[in-house]
Order: C-alpha cells, then structure tokens, then sequence
C-alpha cells in the first residue's frame, strides 16, 4: 500500500477519449466523506504541429484527464513520429503517470527518442525530457528538464548543446531554428500544473522536409495537480480525432483538460490547418477554458472551434462546441452544452443541419454523419458537434468535442 498524504482518496474518476463517440467518465461510488481530493491530469507527445499547415495532429500519445486515481498511468513505446511525411522522431516512447509516495503526491510525464531527425540538418541523438508538478507538505512544486546524447548541426557536432539550460535557441542553417529544453511552470492558488518539450522547430526558411512557416514540438509533455479541494472540474476539448481501421491516425488538436479551472480566466489554445492523409482535410483549429474551484461554487466551460472540415467531397462548414457544470456549496448542480455547424455540401448540394441532439444523416456512396452526440452521467456532460463515418473507407473522424463536469 502506498503511504497516504493524510487526505482520503475518492473512487477513480477518469476521462478517457473515444473516437467516434462521447467522451466517458467512469464515476464510481466512493466514501460518502467530504474529506478533500486531489486532481490529477497530463500528457506526453511525440510529435506536436503548433501552426501551419502539416500531416498529422499529435503523436505517440500518453494522457489521462482529471482523475483523483494516484494510480492511473498511461503509456505508448517504439513508434516513429512523422511530420510532412517525414520520420522525424524514432523509436519514440512516452509515459504519464500519477503518484502518492512519500515524496509527495502528483504527476510525472515522460517522453524519449533514440534520436529527432530533419533530414541531414539536424540530428539529436539518445534525446529524453521530462516534467512532474506535485504536491508536498502543503505546498505546490514543479520541475522540468531535457538531455540529449548528441546534438548535430549539419555536419557540427555541438556537445555543449547535451544538458541545455532552459529556452535555448540555435540557429538551424537550412530550416531556421530550434529551442531545445523548452520548459516551465504555472502556479495557481487552485494548482500547478508544468511542461516540457525537447526540442520545438521552427521552420523559417523553404525546405524539403517541414513546410516553410510551420512549428512542431517533437517530445512535449505535461504534468497537472491540483491542491486538495472539496470539489474538482474536470473535462476536456479538442478539435479533431480520427481513426481509420481501428488506429489512430490523427490524435486530439488542441487538446486542453483540467482538474483545477483557470482562476476564472479563458485559455485559448490554436493550431494552423491540418491535413490528415487519406483522411481529411481539416481547418484551424482552437479550444478554450474557464474555470475555478472554490467554497462557494465551482464551474468549467469548454468549448471547440472548427473552422470547416473535408472528407473527399464532403464539405462541413464552421462547427462549434461546447460543454459546461457547476456546483455550488449547497449541493445544487448542474450541466449543459451545445453545438451548431454552418453547413453541409457534397459537391454543390446542399443539405440542412438536423437539429436536437443525436441526430444522423446518411448520404448514400459519402458519409454517415453525425450531429450533436451528448453523453450525460450525473454532474457530467459530453457533445461532439460531429461525426463523419466513411463505411468504404473505415475512417471515422469526431470534429469539436467538449467536455464538462464536477467531482466532490
């Protein structure tokens, strides 16, 4: 057994996404004590396209939204990350997890490569980085790092480069530049939560191998507690997922979760154009979030924007969703969301949004969509605005999901 904190632990509430239907959250009846818990969330990538045009959205992903589990843990081991077709991370593997040991209580996140390559430019070698936010003897703390086995500009190798200190940017002849260890952290009164990521790339200049003005974040992770409370949010958004024959092939854009709100504030979290092969071809991106924990009430939105969508000759217009709840001291709660999209074309036929939630549409030899998908569980709500099912081609794709709730 684990050594406790002096705080009771509720049942594990998790949140876990699936493709082609609502988001669900196992909410499992735990002690009927009001004693506080703690939240936990995070995530380690692969590869992260941050704007322009690119082929993939996220890559070799670990992550789990809000949970008070300590327990919970997520990992993804010996893939290669590509971008713009691309290999440019190998035998990549990423790990998030939570803990509760006599250090504290919190959460690590974990990515590593045998080596991050863009063609003969540039060449990282045995590259690991890593972020833990938690929580110790009443206070919040965090901490973040990369290291590189070897680091090669062009033909130049660079061993200065192995243990970089924190934002260090190099300029990259051929491409533009790269900030290696790119970290840091973000306290709340609610919570901390960090990030790490290996190596970001920039690339400035026309070449052969990322398109001229696009950003990629290559081993990006993140790590999430929150301080104990008698109530946590929980949810999450994001712009597209999509899954052909059974695999991922395209992974949440713009994905944003939280345990412990955003002190009232909106965040807002883009990425440019994405262009997922044989797939579809989807506009930018963005989500949001506002949120706070507190005594007398506490309360979460999300929301997903997406600026249109293309399956083959199906063209979906401007599409939005969103997802909220919120409690209050007296035990009074409740939940909400909605969604709208522009329109809907196959070649020039236009065909008309069905309204209510649930809703399908079936276009013979295109695409079975559907409109408005709500999930519901007690103090929680899912919406995906749409989901496009291709039969022939066994592709499905969820387009502005948002997710809401509250646990106590």
């Amino acid at each position: 057994m684990r050594p406790r904190i002096g705080y009771k632990k509720l049942a594990a509430v998790g949140v876990a996404a699936v493709v082609g239907v609502a988001s669900t959250i196992a909410l499992t009846s735990g002690s009927a004590s009001a004693s506080p818990v703690f939240g936990y969330s995070g995530y380690s990538y692969g590869t992260d396209v941050q704007s322009g045009l690119a082929n993939s959205g996220p890559q070799v992903i670990s992550k789990f939204g809000c949970t008070t589990d300590a327990n919970k843990a997520d990992k993804n081991d010996i893939a290669t990350a590509n971008v713009n077709g691309q290999a440019i991370a190998r035998s990549v593997k990423t790990d998030t997890h939570a803990f509760n040991n006599k250090s504290g209580t919190g959460v690590t996140s974990t990515a590593v490569a045998a080596d991050v390559r863009v063609g003969s430019l540039l060449t990282l070698t045995g590259v690991k980085t890593t972020t833990t936010s938690k929580y110790s003897k009443g206070q919040l703390s965090y901490t973040g790092s990369t290291t590189f086995a070897g680091v090669r500009i062009g033909a130049i190798s660079v061993p200065s480069l192995l243990n970089p200190k924190p934002n260090t940017k190099v300029a990259v002849p051929g491409l533009g530049y790269i900030v290696l260890n790119r970290v840091g952290g973000v306290k709340t009164a609610s919570g901390i939560y960090s990030y790490a990521q290996a190596v970001v790339l920039h690339a400035t200049v026309k070449n052969q191998y990322i398109p001229q003005g696009v950003d990629v974040a290559v081993l990006k992770t993140r790590a999430e507690i929150s301080k104990p409370a008698t109530a946590l949010v929980i949810g999450d958004a994001y712009g597209t997922k999509a899954m052909a024959d059974k695999l991922v092939v395209s992974d949440a854009t713009s994905l944003q979760t939280t345990c412990q709100g955003t002190e009232g504030k909106t965040v807002r979290v883009a990425v440019g154009e994405l262009n997922i092969p044989k797939v579809a071809y989807v506009g930018g991106v963005y989500t949001t979030k506002n949120g706070a924990i507190g005594e007398g009430k506490s309360y979460i939105n999300f929301t997903s924007h997406v600026a249109g969508v293309k399956v083959g000759n199906l063209s979906i217009g401007a599409i939005e969703s969103s997802a909220s709840a919120w409690k209050t001291k007296d035990n009074k709660a409740g939940v909400s969301s909605s969604s709208t999209i522009a329109s809907i074309k196959v070649g020039g036929k236009s065909y008309a949004v069905p309204t209510g939630e649930n809703k399908t549409l079936v276009i013979p030899g295109v695409a079975k969509l559907t409109f408005n998908q709500v999930m519901r569980q007690k103090r929680y709500i899912a919406v995906n605005a749409l989901v496009v099912e291709v039969p022939g081609l066994n592709t499905k794709v969820v387009v502005a999901h948002s997710a809401a709730g509250v646990v106590s």
